[in-house]
């Protein structure tokens, strides 16, 4: 059977080779150009109806190749532009120009840029795809682990997950077509990293606010991050990727109105760790191993009138021998997850102007853990939500735009532990919140937004309201942008089955921000500050609080060389909380003050090659050494990974991916456990906390079956 599916892989990458080279090929030759004739990248030319296709060079040219020869409608598309197309027979087409106009921003269209990047929207703040995201090197084609690289962000620890300006991972939250994922992220061990569960080829819209958030987001700390998914798909595709950890593939079926996608994912680390990690082998009884199924429908029911549904479903095992430190302790952690996402989201646009929006999600997931902290115990852990979402937005006039919204999310939390005794701890908690949004179009420069949110939590029985004000101005190629408000988020499930009436957790923030943006350069400069309050602490009470400040500096050139771009990033964080088993303000020990990272791409359609290389620098983190006085007394060393990535587009059907991480092998230390008796010399022994491995190698090949556009690896 794999001898035959090696050849079946085989054959078809042959095939699609083969067509490519025996065709008569035509190429096409051209320009994409802007109303003011600056050139355009990035820009998707492509030939309607088949899979010939290309994208325009950093000066704006292009060599569409073809084996076509009849009359053709040729296309090009890039966010932020309206669609260009032209009809005409092949022949007649050579040396052509395409003028590419930029699309109408409308008054209610305006955003408030103060902690905000749109990473794929008209947006021209920071425009990113799919494939700008996987193909930054230190990503590993991780949606979480890219937006990493952004200012305001943290190195990550252990388990991999997102940090955003001092706050704990739980602080930032995902939501997909407006509906709130309980559980973004994979499985992970105490020294094993998780990922994201959802591809960001998934996703058309990629947004990510890291402070001052819209009222409509409820229940964050930090920053939200939400995905938006197509809300058409007219193309039927196929698609395969094959990787060193992984084999999926999937496609989509479209017709009049409307499509269906759908997705398989296998992961097995059984190869990797052989290969690649023989060292660690050894601990893995049974290798890491996921599978994972996404689908979609999507229904156009008339005119700005859409229907999705959305479903993912991953089961998740291994097991793993895990040993005490300081002692010959072990034990065979064996982890068994299923994690199940659904939601239903209807949109429609009257031509009153009024949009109006309903939704529904449900998430359960569910994780089984056998000799979970010590031997023989057994671990169960039961969390669902049911999110119920309406809301309707209308333009009353040029100058003002109202948005109301509801919503209630319904929680369940069932914990049972076993060691020697029982221990059981379920409960409910629903939480129900209402928010208007005001927006005024001050002038065709200012833009005010106010607006407040009015939240009921039915655990803990208490009313909240939230208050936000933001301020926008642009000035010629500068926005300077101003966000005040309050936000809450409820008390980590684990301290709640203690106290069912400790308080939401809460904090202000207050941010400024300055942003020049003009052709290939983006330079932005914010401040913030956020003050918590009613954080839980160690005899589980809301007593605690706390401050995060800093400053994040992002500077952005995609041209400053021809063919190259560059990112470089720095934030610095004060953070100090008194909170959990600290009854003094300490810096949290995921916190690092100093973060920045540099990154490099080089691309090049000539040679059909996209290299990329970033550079991650954290100071370190503060930890307890109980060999010294005092709480959070000592800081581990600086965290530092070199991360190296290339990606072929070896054919219009074929794409190779590869990345490497921490080049030097760096080995990064995040911490250090303590033998709790006292040596011979009087001291008691550290033991570093680190990753499994310090490096990771992975190489993909993306392979698309059938008709479409060109370097489109998106199966949905």
């Amino acid at each position: 059977m794999k001898k035959n599916a090696i050849r079946l892989i085989c054959l078809l990458i042959f095939v699609c080779v083969h067509n490519d080279i025996c065709s008569q090929i035509k190429h096409i030759f051209g320009k994409v150009l802007d109303e003011k004739n600056n050139p355009i990248e990035f820009v998707n030319i492509y030939i309607k109806g088949s899979i010939d296709g290309t994208i325009s060079n950093f000066d704006g040219t292009f060599d569409l190749a073809t084996s076509s020869t009849d009359t053709v409608i040729i296309v090009a598309s890039l966010s932020g532009y309206e669609q260009y197309s032209i009809t005409s027979a092949v022949n007649k087409l050579d040396n052509i120009t395409i003028i590419l106009k930029y699309q109408l921003t409308y008054l209610d269209e305006v955003t408030v840029y103060a902690g905000n990047y749109q990473l794929k929207t008209a947006s021209t703040m920071e425009q990113k795809n799919a494939v700008d995201l996987v193909t930054t090197a230190g990503s590993e084609g991780d949606l979480y682990k890219s937006i990493s690289l952004l200012p305001g962000t943290q190195a990550s620890g252990t388990d991999g997950r997102l940090l955003v300006r001092g706050g704990a991972s739980r602080e930032t939250q995902t939501y997909i077509d407006g509906m709130h994922v309980l559980s973004p992220y994979t499985a992970s061990t105490s020294n094993f990293s998780s990922r994201g569960r959802y591809s960001p080829f998934l996703f058309e819209g990629i947004n990510f606010s890291m402070g001052g958030y819209s009222s409509e987001y409820s229940q964050s700390l930090s920053a939200i991050l939400p995905l938006e998914t197509k809300n058409e798909s007219k193309i039927t595709k196929l698609g395969l990727d094959i990787m060193n950890v992984s084999i999926g593939g999937g496609g989509t079926k479209s017709w009049n109105k409307g499509s269906s996608s759908l997705n398989l994912n296998l992961t097995d680390l059984t190869l990797y760790n052989n290969i690649f990690s023989p060292s660690i082998k050894k601990y893995w009884n049974k290798p890491y191993q996921q599978l994972s199924a996404q689908h979609q429908f999507r229904f156009n029911l008339g005119e700005n009138t859409y229907l999705k549904t959305y479903f993912a479903y991953d089961k998740t095992t291994f097991d793993i021998t895990e040993t005490k430190p300081f002692s010959n302790t072990q034990r065979d952690l064996n982890y068994d997850e299923d994690n199940l996402y659904i939601n239903t989201t209807f949109r429609k646009k009257y031509k009153s102007g009024l949009n109006f929006f309903s939704g529904i999600a449900y998430s359960s997931n569910n994780k089984k853990i056998n000799n979970a902290l010590i031997l023989n115990d057994i671990y169960s852990n039961k969390e669902k939500e049911t999110h119920i979402k309406l809301k309707a937005e209308k333009r009353i006039s040029n100058l003002y735009k109202l948005e109301l919204g509801t919503e209630t999310m319904i929680r369940r939390f069932n914990l049972h532990y076993t060691d020697t005794t029982n221990n059981i701890a379920q409960f409910n908690n629903s939480i129900t919140g209402f928010y208007m949004s005001n927006n005024f179009n001050i002038t065709h420069d200012l833009f005010l937004n106010l607006s407040s949110r009015l939240e009921y939590s039915h655990l803990n029985e208490s009313y909240a309201i939230l208050p936000r004000i933001a301020l926008n101005y642009k000035l010629n190629d500068l926005s300077i942008s101003g966000v005040l408000g309050m936000y809450q988020q409820s008390a980590e499930n684990e301290n709640l089955m203690y106290n069912q009436k400790l308080s939401s957790e809460r904090n202000t923030q207050s941010l400024i921000g300055f942003y020049y943006n003009k052709s290939n350069k983006i330079y932005r400069m914010e401040l913030y500050n956020k003050a918590y309050n009613d954080l839980t602490t160690n005899n589980i009470t809301s007593q605690g609080s706390g401050h995060s400040r800093g400053i994040d500096l992002l500077f952005s050139d995609t041209k400053f060389l021809n063919n190259w771009e560059y990112m470089l990033a720095y934030a610095f964080n004060d953070t100090k909380k008194m909170y959990l088993n600290f009854d003094q303000k300490v810096i949290p020990p995921y916190v690092t003050k100093h973060n920045a990272s540099f990154t490099l791409k080089y691309t090049n359609y000539r040679i059909k090659s996209i290299i990329g290389i970033t550079d991650r620098f954290a100071s370190g983190r503060s930890y307890d050494n109980p060999n010294l006085p005092g709480n959070m007394n000592a800081t581990t060393p600086y965290y530092n990974s070199i991360d190296i990535s290339y990606t072929f587009l070896a054919n219009k059907k074929i794409i190779i991916y590869t990345s490497f991480s921490n080049l030097l092998n760096r080995d990064n230390i995040f911490g250090y456990n303590y033998n709790s008796e006292i040596n011979q010399q009087g001291v008691f022994e550290a033991y570093p906390v680190k990753l499994q491995q310090n490096q990771s190698f992975y190489i993909g090949f993306f392979i698309t079956l059938g008709k479409n556009v060109a370097y489109d690896v998106s199966n949905f």
